[in-house]
Protein backbone atom coordinates (compact mmCIF):
# COMPACT_ATOMS: atom_id res chain seq x y z
CA UNK A 1 0.00 0.00 0.00
CA UNK A 2 2.73 2.34 0.64
CA UNK A 3 4.15 1.97 -2.72
CA UNK A 4 0.80 2.26 -4.43
CA UNK A 5 0.62 5.82 -2.51
CA UNK A 6 4.02 7.48 -2.92
CA UNK A 7 4.22 6.19 -6.78
CA UNK A 8 0.55 7.26 -7.13
CA UNK A 9 1.36 10.56 -5.10
CA UNK A 10 4.74 11.57 -6.99
CA UNK A 11 3.19 10.53 -10.22
CA UNK A 12 0.12 12.71 -9.90
CA UNK A 13 2.34 15.40 -8.60
CA UNK A 14 4.64 15.41 -11.50
CA UNK A 15 1.82 15.88 -13.64
CA UNK A 16 0.81 18.42 -12.01
CA UNK A 17 3.54 20.11 -12.02
CA UNK A 18 4.07 19.45 -16.23
CA UNK A 19 0.52 20.76 -16.80
CA UNK A 20 1.82 23.72 -14.66
CA UNK A 21 5.13 24.63 -16.73
CA UNK A 22 2.65 23.62 -19.91
CA UNK A 23 0.17 26.51 -19.25
CA UNK A 24 1.78 29.36 -17.30
CA UNK A 25 4.03 31.14 -19.86
CA UNK A 26 1.22 31.00 -22.35
CA UNK A 27 -1.67 31.70 -20.27
CA UNK A 28 -0.23 35.10 -19.66
CA UNK A 29 0.74 35.88 -22.39
CA UNK A 30 -2.39 34.68 -24.54
CA UNK A 31 -4.83 36.04 -21.76
CA UNK A 32 -3.73 39.84 -22.27
CA UNK A 33 -3.99 39.25 -25.94
CA UNK A 34 -7.22 37.95 -25.62
CA UNK A 35 -8.87 40.46 -23.63
CA UNK A 36 -7.36 43.05 -25.79
CA UNK A 37 -8.63 41.47 -29.08
CA UNK A 38 -11.93 40.62 -27.68
CA UNK A 39 -12.70 44.36 -26.66
CA UNK A 40 -15.56 45.40 -28.38
CA UNK A 41 -15.78 42.83 -30.91
CA UNK A 42 -19.17 41.59 -32.38
CA UNK A 43 -19.57 37.87 -31.83
CA UNK A 44 -21.61 35.41 -33.71
CA UNK A 45 -22.31 32.11 -31.44
CA UNK A 46 -20.51 29.98 -33.81
CA UNK A 47 -17.18 32.53 -34.07
CA UNK A 48 -17.69 32.43 -30.07
CA UNK A 49 -17.25 28.59 -30.10
CA UNK A 50 -14.63 28.95 -31.27
CA UNK A 51 -12.72 31.07 -29.64
CA UNK A 52 -13.36 29.42 -26.32
CA UNK A 53 -12.28 26.22 -28.07
CA UNK A 54 -8.89 27.83 -29.43
CA UNK A 55 -8.28 29.41 -25.99
CA UNK A 56 -8.54 26.22 -23.98
CA UNK A 57 -6.66 24.23 -26.62
CA UNK A 58 -3.66 27.01 -26.05
CA UNK A 59 -4.62 27.11 -22.20
CA UNK A 60 -4.26 23.49 -21.77
CA UNK A 61 -7.30 23.88 -19.03
CA UNK A 62 -10.90 24.65 -19.08
CA UNK A 63 -11.36 26.38 -15.36
CA UNK A 64 -8.66 28.83 -16.80
CA UNK A 65 -10.18 29.82 -19.81
CA UNK A 66 -13.58 29.52 -18.35
CA UNK A 67 -11.92 32.08 -15.50
CA UNK A 68 -11.36 34.52 -17.98
CA UNK A 69 -13.70 34.37 -19.37
CA UNK A 70 -15.74 35.17 -15.98
CA UNK A 71 -13.18 38.37 -15.91
CA UNK A 72 -14.25 39.51 -19.23
CA UNK A 73 -17.70 39.71 -18.12
CA UNK A 74 -17.05 41.39 -14.90
CA UNK A 75 -14.74 44.02 -16.66
CA UNK A 76 -17.97 44.75 -19.13
CA UNK A 77 -15.64 43.68 -21.93
CA UNK A 78 -18.42 41.14 -22.83
CA UNK A 79 -22.16 40.45 -22.39
CA UNK A 80 -23.14 36.99 -20.59
CA UNK A 81 -25.00 36.35 -24.01
CA UNK A 82 -21.41 36.46 -26.03
CA UNK A 83 -19.41 34.63 -23.53
CA UNK A 84 -21.94 31.43 -23.04
CA UNK A 85 -20.84 29.62 -26.42
CA UNK A 86 -17.00 30.55 -25.79
CA UNK A 87 -17.73 28.22 -22.21
CA UNK A 88 -19.63 25.36 -24.46
CA UNK A 89 -16.23 25.80 -26.82
CA UNK A 90 -14.17 25.38 -23.94
CA UNK A 91 -15.66 22.15 -22.98
CA UNK A 92 -14.60 20.65 -26.06
CA UNK A 93 -11.13 22.50 -25.82
CA UNK A 94 -10.29 20.63 -23.32
CA UNK A 95 -10.23 17.30 -24.50
CA UNK A 96 -7.52 17.61 -26.12
CA UNK A 97 -5.83 17.36 -22.73
CA UNK A 98 -7.07 13.57 -23.07
CA UNK A 99 -6.30 12.79 -26.53
CA UNK A 100 -2.55 14.28 -25.96
CA UNK A 101 -2.60 11.83 -22.88
CA UNK A 102 -3.62 9.01 -24.90
CA UNK A 103 -0.59 9.12 -27.14
CA UNK A 104 2.03 6.48 -25.83
CA UNK A 105 5.10 8.87 -26.27
CA UNK A 106 6.29 7.68 -22.68
CA UNK A 107 9.45 6.88 -24.03
CA UNK A 108 10.24 9.97 -25.81
CA UNK A 109 9.19 11.83 -22.25
CA UNK A 110 12.75 12.37 -20.57
CA UNK A 111 14.30 13.73 -24.17
CA UNK A 112 11.41 16.31 -24.70
CA UNK A 113 12.07 17.19 -20.84
CA UNK A 114 16.04 17.64 -21.40
CA UNK A 115 15.21 19.46 -24.29
CA UNK A 116 13.12 21.87 -22.57
CA UNK A 117 14.95 22.52 -20.14
CA UNK A 118 18.37 23.25 -22.62
CA UNK A 119 15.61 25.83 -24.71
CA UNK A 120 14.07 27.33 -21.45
CA UNK A 121 17.74 27.99 -19.45
CA UNK A 122 19.19 29.43 -23.29
CA UNK A 123 19.41 33.28 -22.87
CA UNK A 124 18.08 34.86 -26.09
CA UNK A 125 15.90 38.34 -27.02
CA UNK A 126 13.50 35.89 -27.98
CA UNK A 127 10.99 35.25 -25.10
CA UNK A 128 8.96 32.84 -27.73
CA UNK A 129 11.77 30.33 -27.31
CA UNK A 130 11.94 29.85 -23.70
CA UNK A 131 8.25 29.83 -23.63
CA UNK A 132 8.46 27.18 -26.68
CA UNK A 133 11.00 25.34 -23.43
CA UNK A 134 8.69 25.95 -20.44
CA UNK A 135 6.21 24.33 -23.01
CA UNK A 136 8.48 21.15 -23.56
CA UNK A 137 9.01 20.77 -20.21
CA UNK A 138 5.25 20.77 -19.22
CA UNK A 139 5.09 17.50 -22.21
CA UNK A 140 7.73 15.89 -20.64
CA UNK A 141 6.89 15.57 -17.33
CA UNK A 142 3.01 15.14 -17.87
CA UNK A 143 3.98 11.86 -19.29
CA UNK A 144 6.81 11.06 -16.76
CA UNK A 145 3.80 11.59 -14.16
CA UNK A 146 1.71 9.54 -16.31
CA UNK A 147 3.48 6.32 -16.68
CA UNK A 148 4.68 6.55 -12.73
CA UNK A 149 0.71 7.08 -12.11
CA UNK A 150 -0.18 3.70 -14.19
CA UNK A 151 2.53 2.03 -12.30
CA UNK A 152 1.32 2.93 -9.01
CA UNK A 153 -2.41 2.26 -9.40
CA UNK A 154 -1.81 -1.25 -11.08
CA UNK A 155 -1.07 -3.12 -7.90
CA UNK A 156 -5.25 -2.00 -7.24
CA UNK A 157 -6.72 -4.72 -9.60
CA UNK A 158 -5.67 -7.45 -7.04
CA UNK A 159 -7.02 -5.73 -4.01
CA UNK A 160 -10.59 -6.60 -3.69
CA UNK A 161 -12.73 -3.94 -1.61
CA UNK A 162 -10.97 -2.30 -4.69
CA UNK A 163 -12.65 -4.10 -7.15
CA UNK A 164 -16.08 -3.86 -5.21
CA UNK A 165 -15.84 -0.37 -5.67
CA UNK A 166 -15.47 -0.85 -9.12
CA UNK A 167 -17.94 -3.05 -9.78
CA UNK A 168 -20.18 -1.08 -7.74
CA UNK A 169 -19.65 1.90 -9.96
CA UNK A 170 -20.37 0.02 -13.15
CA UNK A 171 -23.45 -1.12 -12.27
CA UNK A 172 -24.70 2.42 -10.67
CA UNK A 173 -23.38 5.22 -12.51
CA UNK A 174 -24.90 7.81 -10.69
CA UNK A 175 -21.89 6.70 -7.54
CA UNK A 176 -19.72 7.26 -10.84
CA UNK A 177 -20.77 10.42 -11.42
CA UNK A 178 -20.55 11.97 -8.07
CA UNK A 179 -17.10 9.91 -7.35
CA UNK A 180 -16.30 12.47 -10.35
CA UNK A 181 -17.44 15.47 -9.13
CA UNK A 182 -16.29 15.03 -5.99
CA UNK A 183 -12.90 14.35 -7.22
CA UNK A 184 -12.56 17.24 -9.80
CA UNK A 185 -13.91 19.32 -6.86
CA UNK A 186 -11.01 18.66 -4.59
CA UNK A 187 -7.73 18.18 -6.88
CA UNK A 188 -9.61 21.62 -8.91
CA UNK A 189 -8.59 19.80 -12.32
CA UNK A 190 -10.46 17.58 -14.60
CA UNK A 191 -7.58 16.76 -16.86
CA UNK A 192 -6.05 15.45 -14.27
CA UNK A 193 -8.96 13.06 -13.32
CA UNK A 194 -8.95 12.06 -16.65
CA UNK A 195 -5.28 11.33 -16.49
CA UNK A 196 -6.17 9.38 -13.44
CA UNK A 197 -8.76 7.14 -14.80
CA UNK A 198 -6.96 6.92 -18.22
CA UNK A 199 -3.45 5.43 -15.76
CA UNK A 200 -6.03 2.72 -14.41
CA UNK A 201 -8.04 1.66 -17.55
CA UNK A 202 -4.40 1.05 -19.16
CA UNK A 203 -3.48 -0.81 -16.14
CA UNK A 204 -6.91 -2.85 -16.01
CA UNK A 205 -7.55 -1.30 -12.74
CA UNK A 206 -10.75 -0.23 -13.92
CA UNK A 207 -12.98 -0.83 -17.30
CA UNK A 208 -13.45 1.71 -19.52
CA UNK A 209 -17.99 1.20 -19.16
CA UNK A 210 -16.88 2.26 -15.23
CA UNK A 211 -15.12 4.93 -15.75
CA UNK A 212 -17.24 6.99 -18.56
CA UNK A 213 -19.56 7.86 -15.64
CA UNK A 214 -16.78 9.23 -13.41
CA UNK A 215 -15.53 11.08 -16.65
CA UNK A 216 -19.33 12.46 -16.54
CA UNK A 217 -19.12 13.56 -12.75
CA UNK A 218 -15.61 15.21 -13.40
CA UNK A 219 -17.33 17.85 -15.97
CA UNK A 220 -19.27 18.76 -13.22
CA UNK A 221 -16.93 19.31 -10.80
CA UNK A 222 -14.53 21.51 -12.77
CA UNK A 223 -17.16 23.96 -12.29
CA UNK A 224 -16.18 24.26 -9.15
CA UNK A 225 -12.81 26.19 -9.53
CA UNK A 226 -14.92 28.34 -11.97
CA UNK A 227 -17.74 29.01 -8.87
CA UNK A 228 -15.20 29.57 -6.31
CA UNK A 229 -12.97 32.76 -8.80
CA UNK A 230 -16.76 34.27 -8.85
CA UNK A 231 -17.01 34.61 -4.89
CA UNK A 232 -15.42 37.64 -5.01
CA UNK A 233 -16.91 39.29 -7.91
CA UNK A 234 -20.16 40.94 -9.08
CA UNK A 235 -23.33 39.74 -10.25
CA UNK A 236 -22.33 39.90 -13.80
CA UNK A 237 -19.09 37.30 -12.85
CA UNK A 238 -21.47 35.15 -10.50
CA UNK A 239 -23.85 34.59 -13.79
CA UNK A 240 -21.18 33.63 -16.19
CA UNK A 241 -19.97 30.96 -13.40
CA UNK A 242 -22.96 29.63 -13.15
CA UNK A 243 -23.62 29.30 -17.03
CA UNK A 244 -20.75 26.82 -16.76
CA UNK A 245 -22.64 24.91 -14.33
CA UNK A 246 -26.14 24.81 -15.90
CA UNK A 247 -24.41 23.66 -19.22
CA UNK A 248 -21.97 21.39 -17.88
CA UNK A 249 -25.00 19.32 -15.57
CA UNK A 250 -27.25 19.56 -18.63
CA UNK A 251 -24.97 17.77 -20.91
CA UNK A 252 -24.92 14.57 -17.91
CA UNK A 253 -28.12 14.97 -18.13
CA UNK A 254 -28.68 15.11 -21.44
CA UNK A 255 -25.93 11.63 -22.34
CA UNK A 256 -26.51 9.85 -18.97
CA UNK A 257 -29.27 7.68 -20.54
CA UNK A 258 -27.05 6.90 -23.76
CA UNK A 259 -23.84 5.77 -21.61
CA UNK A 260 -23.86 2.61 -23.30
CA UNK A 261 -23.89 3.37 -26.52
CA UNK A 262 -21.64 5.89 -25.88
CA UNK A 263 -19.07 3.23 -24.90
CA UNK A 264 -19.81 1.14 -27.96
CA UNK A 265 -18.73 4.30 -30.37
CA UNK A 266 -15.78 4.57 -28.63
CA UNK A 267 -14.91 0.52 -28.83
CA UNK A 268 -15.64 1.10 -32.06
CA UNK A 269 -12.80 3.97 -33.12
CA UNK A 270 -10.07 2.65 -30.90
CA UNK A 271 -10.63 -1.34 -29.89
CA UNK A 272 -7.90 -1.95 -28.28
CA UNK A 273 -6.63 1.48 -26.98
CA UNK A 274 -8.43 2.32 -23.36
CA UNK A 275 -6.88 5.18 -23.00
CA UNK A 276 -7.79 6.30 -26.00
CA UNK A 277 -11.55 5.14 -25.36
CA UNK A 278 -11.95 7.28 -22.60
CA UNK A 279 -10.60 10.16 -24.19
CA UNK A 280 -13.10 9.55 -27.34
CA UNK A 281 -15.73 9.12 -24.95
CA UNK A 282 -14.45 12.50 -23.20
CA UNK A 283 -14.74 14.18 -26.60
CA UNK A 284 -18.15 13.04 -27.57
CA UNK A 285 -19.97 13.82 -24.75
CA UNK A 286 -18.46 17.51 -24.90
CA UNK A 287 -18.98 17.75 -28.68
CA UNK A 288 -22.75 16.05 -28.37
CA UNK A 289 -24.10 18.05 -25.82
CA UNK A 290 -22.54 21.05 -27.28
CA UNK A 291 -24.50 20.53 -30.19
CA UNK A 292 -27.68 19.75 -28.90
CA UNK A 293 -27.29 22.51 -26.33
CA UNK A 294 -25.89 25.45 -28.30
CA UNK A 295 -29.24 26.81 -30.30
CA UNK A 296 -30.42 27.05 -26.48
CA UNK A 297 -27.75 29.01 -25.13
CA UNK A 298 -30.60 32.03 -25.13
CA UNK A 299 -32.44 29.95 -22.92
CA UNK A 300 -29.56 29.09 -20.26
CA UNK A 301 -29.15 33.22 -20.04
CA UNK A 302 -32.47 34.19 -19.48
CA UNK A 303 -32.43 31.60 -16.74
CA UNK A 304 -29.14 32.56 -15.03
CA UNK A 305 -30.81 36.17 -15.32
CA UNK A 306 -33.57 35.12 -13.67
CA UNK A 307 -31.84 32.98 -10.90
CA UNK A 308 -29.21 36.21 -10.16
CA UNK A 309 -31.58 39.67 -10.66
CA UNK A 310 -29.79 42.57 -11.13
CA UNK A 311 -30.65 45.04 -8.14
Amino acid sequence: MTYIIYTSVTGLALFLLGMKFLTVGLKYLVSTQIKHKLKGMKINPLIGLLIGTITTLILQSSSGATIIMVGLVEAGILSIYQVTPMIMGANIGTTITAQLIAFNVGPLAPIILIIGIIFSIIKTPYSKFNLLGETMIGIGLLFIGINLLGQGLQPLQSILPFQNVISELGNKPVLGILMGFSTAAIIQSSSSGIAILQSMAIGNTISVSAAISILLGLNIGTCVTTLIASLHLGKAGKKTALVHLIFNTLGVILVYPFLQQLYNVAIFIAPYNPARQLAHCHTLFNVITTFFLLPFFPLIVKSVNFLIKES
